[in-house]
């Protein structure tokens, strides 16, 4: 793990905004080798078109003013010159750079004060989750106990879609309701019917209180995809946007949840009219995140990242950002 980092605070996507996202810009000078000072001024140049691009769709779902906002973290999570990923781009020329970029911008409440890194845990969890299945394009679901998040993943764009109430609180109650028990009983049989542990005259029954509830699921899903189209959020749209609102296939979908029957995993289901298969999100380690191995050159750009995000900060201050 990075040792810049003391800890990780991941935050849920009502305080914080990560996404993942790339900005191509044009050298003046294409015949002419990149320096030092010229990735430096390309950064800042991606840093803050990136904020600008953000801050407005950031302030409306943190339900913040754009003043109580802090762009918490930036890095650069790759690189390619001319469409050609490259490790260390000093020395190269081209006519265009394109500059992966990972942003996080905060409530300023919300900013730790243990000196550690901060972003939001569903947005990272579905760029690592897309890295660990080598997928290019899918889409991302948390469920909780009371709120399922939705985020999308794409070449030039990883960032939140949007989110429903469901979770594993409405299938207790469904449980409890279906079986006129209290919610601890709804609760126990519920795992029992996850686990497999119902007797086959009686799973019936448990199945169809169970596709009631898990139907409010796949209508939020479909009505979180039908509206993700966000074109504020870059400059053009991007593949899971565009496919979300009427291609003839969605991206692969993967789910992380509480325990669920096993049967999820192999039936189709209908998201809008397109017929869908989820698949459980592997486990990610989120320490990847702060030390993935990208060496002393991206780590070269980060601390210039670092630097430049006080100057997209009039308001903040060395303790907002815990340097």
């Amino acid at each position: 793990m990075d040792t810049k980092y003391k800890a990780l605070t991941p935050l849920d996507s009502k305080s914080a905004v990560t996404v993942f996202k790339s900005v191509r810009i044009a050298r003046s000078n294409p015949r002419e080798e990149l320096t030092p000072v010229d990735l430096e001024n390309l950064l800042a140049q991606a840093l803050w078109r990136s904020f600008d691009q953000l801050r407005n769709d950031a302030a409306a779902r943190l339900q913040v003013n754009e003043v109580d906002l802090l762009l918490a973290d930036a890095r650069v999570v790759g690189i390619r010159i001319d469409g050609h990923q490259v490790l260390s781009p000093e020395g190269f020329t081209g006519r265009e750079i394109e500059l992966q970029l990972c942003l996080t911008i905060v409530r300023r409440d919300k900013l730790p004060g243990n000196g550690g890194m901060v972003f939001e845990e569903g947005s990272v969890r579905a760029y690592l989750t897309a890295a660990k299945a080598k997928e290019i394009e899918i889409i991302y679901v948390d469920s909780g106990d009371d709120i399922t998040t939705v985020f999308g993943v794409a070449p030039g764009l990883t960032s939140y879609i949007g989110e429903f109430k469901w979770g594993r609180n409405d299938l207790v109650e469904a449980f409890a309701a279906g079986f006129g028990t209290a919610a601890e009983v709804g609760n126990a049989l519920y795992l029992r019917y996850a686990a497999h542990e119902i007797s086959p005259r009686v799973r019936k029954r448990f199945d169809e209180i169970f596709r009631s509830s898990f139907g409010t699921f796949v209508n939020g899903l479909t009505m979180a995809v039908r509206n993700s189209i966000e074109p504020r959020l870059t400059e053009s749209r991007s593949k899971v946007h565009r496919r979300a609102a009427g291609a003839s296939r969605l991206p692969a979908i993967y789910v992380r949840s509480f325990a669920l029957p096993g049967a999820v995993w192999g039936k189709s289901f209908t998201v809008g009219d397109r017929k869908v298969k989820f698949m459980p999100a592997p486990e990610v380690d989120l320490n990847e995140f702060a030390g993935d191995g990208r060496g002393e050159i991206y780590g070269e750009l980060d601390r210039l990242a670092k630097r430049r995000i006080k100057w997209l900060m009039p308001n903040s201050n060395e303790e907002d950002l815990r340097k």
